[in-house]
Order: structure tokens, then sequence, then C-alpha cells
């Protein structure tokens, strides 16, 4: 797990978008701060950012259709975690080996992530497979980021607009 400043989340962002990546953005709107990606896709795609965004509300298993569907070189997962070692808001790089050691994904479906990434691999039209995560500080239910995860939030956005 690598933490990323908002500049260098940004740059990463951008440059997988630039190589023919989706930004993948999983989450719930019903649970505060695990609508943090599906928030900052709900941006790009009001301002024609990027073309290549899916939203996979309540889940990656939803998307897998679409996912495959996609003339694309890979994509880049961004969910909410959970850290005990980070501040909430913070920004993180991590892959499948992270998930069990060092973060915890926040399960808001029923099939675990590891699983579904298992079949995107299987069905070998993605290729790579990244993922990037925002450390959730509030997980009850409602609808309103907390002040930290909705800062990193905008400050990406604003980034990936410009």
């Amino acid at each position: 797990m690598i933490k990323l400043s908002v500049t260098e989340a940004c740059k990463y962002i951008k440059k997988l978008l630039s190589i023919n990546y989706a930004l993948v953005c999983v989450g719930t709107y019903l649970r505060n701060d695990d609508a943090a990606c599906l928030e900052l896709c709900d941006k790009l795609q009001y301002a024609n950012t990027f073309s290549n965004i899916i939203k996979c509300e309540f889940g990656l298993e939803n998307c897998i259709n679409e996912i495959s569907q996609r003339e694309i070189e890979g994509i880049l997962i961004c969910d909410a975690v959970i850290s005990n070692s980070l501040k909430p808001g913070s920004i993180v790089k991590f892959d499948l080996r992270d998930i069990d050691e060092n973060i915890g994904i926040i399960s808001t479906h029923s099939i675990p992530l590891t699983y579904v990434i298992a079949i995107l691999n299987e069905m070998n039209r993605i290729k790579n497979i990244e993922m990037l995560g925002i450390v959730a500080h509030d997980l009850s239910v409602g609808m309103q980021l907390s002040k930290p995860v909705k800062n990193s939030v905008d400050q990406l956005y604003k980034c990936l607009r410009d």
C-alpha cells in the first residue's frame, strides 16, 4: 500500500486514463463516506472531463458486463477503504495483497472484491487492474461525506478537471 498526495493521485489517474484505462468507481450513496468515489465520478461525468468513467453502485460485480464490453487496456478501481493506520481522507494505491494485510475494502456488496477481480481476469478482457482507495471516516447510514473525505474528493476533482 502506498499513500499518495492529492497531486500524486491526480497524476496517477490522469496517466492511466491517458493510456486507455477506465476509472471504475465503487460504493453506495447510503453509507456516508462509502460514496466517496461515486461522488468523484459524478463530478467528473457532469463536467464531461473523461469518457472512460464507470459507476458501480453497490459493488463491482454490478458492472462486470459494462467493463467487459469496453475496449480498454485496464481499469482503475476506486473505492472507500478502512485503515487503522491512515487518517480519514487519505488516498492510497493498493493491490490485492493489501486488502487482507493493511486495509479493509468496505463490503456493501455480497461478492468479495477479490473474487470479482478474478472473474475479470478470467474473461481475458481486462489486462491490467489497479486500485485506489479513499480512507473513510463515517460509514453509518446516511448520505453525506465527512469533512476530510469531502475535502479529498473535492481537491482530487479540481486537480483532475484542470
